[in-house]
């Protein structure tokens, strides 16, 4: 398989302790392209040593998953700035970031006067544990560019039009 490809497949994923996370059954397989960075890039190195028809049970370090926890990666925010009611420790909630982006944290705390939000990843911190089969590879397009080398050249572009450095970034 290279990247670009398309692949169908079917996976159960684990933690340490066997509890799952995330499972794709043949009735409804998971589908991506390689090389947009659509999945962990753990699971998608593993991936492209695959060919249709293989299975394979393989542990993906948090580092090459979602990172590690980090306890300080928190907000606290008051309550009179929470917009809605329905707020209770474990859940799920979206934020806007200092950039305008929506971002999904989960209910740390809830003090009388705050409310702390984890703003890890609910998976940081863990080693994954994945069963796949590969169900079916579609050859990558001939022209096939991936999301890393597309942003490597848009930011060699930004670099010779005077917009920064090679990441096409400019420290202000």
């Amino acid at each position: 398989m290279k990247l670009g490809s398309t692949v169908t497949l079917v996976y159960r994923g684990t933690l340490e302790d066997g509890t799952l996370f995330g499972k794709a059954d043949a009735d409804e397989p998971m589908v991506f392209q390689t090389g947009m960075d659509l999945v962990i890039d753990g699971l998608e190195n593993e991936i492209l040593e695959m060919e249709k028809g293989e299975k394979k049970t393989f542990t993906v370090g948090m580092y090459d998953a979602y990172g590690e926890h980090l306890d300080d990666f928190t907000e606290r925010v008051p309550l009179e700035n929470i917009p809605f009611g329905d707020i209770e420790v474990g859940k799920r909630v979206w934020m806007i970031n200092d950039a305008g982006e929506k971002v999904a944290v989960t209910v740390a705390a809830v003090e009388p006067d705050a409310v702390v939000f984890d703003m890890n990843h609910p998976l940081a911190g863990h080693d994954l544990t994945f069963e796949v089969e590969i169900l079916d590879v579609e050859d990558a397009p001939e022209n096939f560019i991936s999301a890393k080398e597309k942003a490597k050249l848009m930011g060699q572009n930004n670099q010779a039009m005077g917009f920064g450095g090679e990441d096409g970034f400019t420290m202000m």
